[in-house]
């Protein structure tokens, strides 16, 4: 099923489908609007001093951009003003609340780094990188993990010969970042990148506070305690993060997933709800109704559009598109999504790297299995012309895969995406 909408034309406008990742623009138009451009995360590290050190509070509030070299920061700060002593440490984690990843989210995305959780003690992307090898025929596999003490992960991965029939890698996610890989690799075959998204935001996150805490060379022998709502004490330093255009640029051109959710549940606390992926929604309908966009029907589960319960139509993704260009508050996002041929997402995008597409067309695109969307502008001089182009149920036969995964054809969808983008083009007045 084809849908589009276009200034001069539209085909089933009104038909409910799967975003996918063109979701993360109505993510960023909602933010955009209730939390303004220079909107900062605050991580907040609190201090009560004391003669046996350093009593600590660490307010984690979801930033999606926070890293262990911003905590190492905050914990230098503290250092430099009250000694290298530390008497306790609590957490407190109560920003996010509920489940940690949105209804209708496939379940074996978990475990890889695009569906990281989104939660209160974002740290590093909660994500670790690592890489598999083919090892002799027979014998397993060579399994590296960047960081084997934040995640472990029992490789059962059998090296069988190039001739072997296709091989498969199943992941299987376990309690407290406990993980096991099965199935066989061809002995033939390249190295293969892997990301692992963590499972348990605490036990992750525990492990990166006591190195830092080594790291700023602050001295600590106790237990780290993870509480709700904790009031600070009455001394502290804060790390902020960039301002919120910077994220959403990110969110935008990388589809970031951690930071559109993070974002998503943080429009529900500034309201001061429950920082849950079901009040997040709730805001952001309520958000795009007061805008005059009507979401009676349309299904919002996240920020991201990782969830498959996501539904919305081309002509709402349409009129968001006119919002950016009508509201000069939103204006500044346009220039801010991937540019084809050139940045992000859209930079080999194979419909888009030659000329007359090649770097004038702005646009977020979305891919699940079985989903081709692209939505945004094609930019002529100084003029902009809006668009949606959803596919859904896309579904190639054994001998079309094969060709287009050896790149001996262009993939049909793509195809008709350059055939139609370039009708727009030729559109223009």
């Amino acid at each position: 099923m084809i849908s589009f909408v276009s200034p001069d034309s539209s085909q089933h406008a009104d038909l409910l489908l799967t975003p996918a990742s063109t979701l993360k623009v109505v993510t960023a138009t909602v933010a955009l609007k209730q939390l303004g451009k220079d909107y900062r995360y605050t991580t907040k590290l609190s201090i009560k001093p004391s003669d046996k050190g350093m009593h600590l509070r660490l307010h984690m509030r979801g930033d999606p951009s926070f890293t262990s070299q911003d905590l190492v920061a905050l914990l230098n700060k503290a250092k430099t003003r009250f000694g290298s002593k530390v008497a306790s440490i609590q957490v407190d984690d109560s920003e996010f609340t509920g489940h940690n990843r949105s209804q209708g989210q496939v379940w074996n995305d978990i475990g890889i780094c695009f569906a990281a959780p989104a939660s209160s003690l974002n740290i590093d992307n909660n994500c670790i990188n690592g890489n598999l090898k083919p090892g002799k025929v027979g014998q397993l596999s060579r399994l590296h993990i960047s960081d084997s003490r934040l995640l472990n992960i029992d490789n059962q991965i059998i090296t069988v010969s190039q001739n072997h029939p296709d091989c498969e890698q199943n992941l299987r996610v376990g309690d407290h970042n406990q993980y096991s890989l099965q199935g066989c690799i061809k002995a033939n075959s390249s190295m293969m990148p892997l990301r692992f998204s963590i499972n348990d935001e605490q036990r992750y996150f525990s492990t990166k506070l006591k190195r830092s805490l080594a790291r700023a060379g602050l001295s600590f022998k106790g237990n780290i305690s993870y509480q709700q709502q904790l009031s600070p004490y009455s001394e502290s330093v804060n790390h902020l993060s960039a301002p919120l255009l910077e994220l959403l640029e990110y969110m935008l051109v990388e589809s970031d997933n951690l930071t559109a959710d993070s974002v998503f549940k943080t429009l529900a606390r500034e309201q001061q709800r429950a920082g849950t992926y079901q009040q997040a929604s709730k805001v952001v309908v309520e958000q795009l109704n007061a805008l005059g966009l009507d979401l009676s029907r349309a299904q919002i589960r996240d920020g991201s559009g990782l969830s498959r319960e996501n539904l919305i139509s081309a002509n709402l993704l349409y009129q968001v598109m006119q919002l950016w260009q009508s509201d000069p508050q939103l204006q500044a996002l346009i220039k801010r999504l991937p540019i084809a041929g050139q940045t992000g997402t859209l930079k080999y995008r194979r419909s888009l790297t030659r000329a007359p597409l090649k770097a004038q067309v702005l646009a977020k695109s979305g891919y699940v299995n079985g989903v081709v969307n692209l939505v945004g502008f094609i930019e002529k001089g100084d003029q902009l012309r809006p668009f949606v182009l959803m596919a859904n149920g896309v579904s190639l036969n054994e001998q079309e895969a094969t060709a287009v995964k050896k790149r001996q054809t262009l993939h049909p969808i793509l195809r008709y995406e350059k055939e139609w983008l370039e009708q727009q083009w030729q559109a223009f007045n």
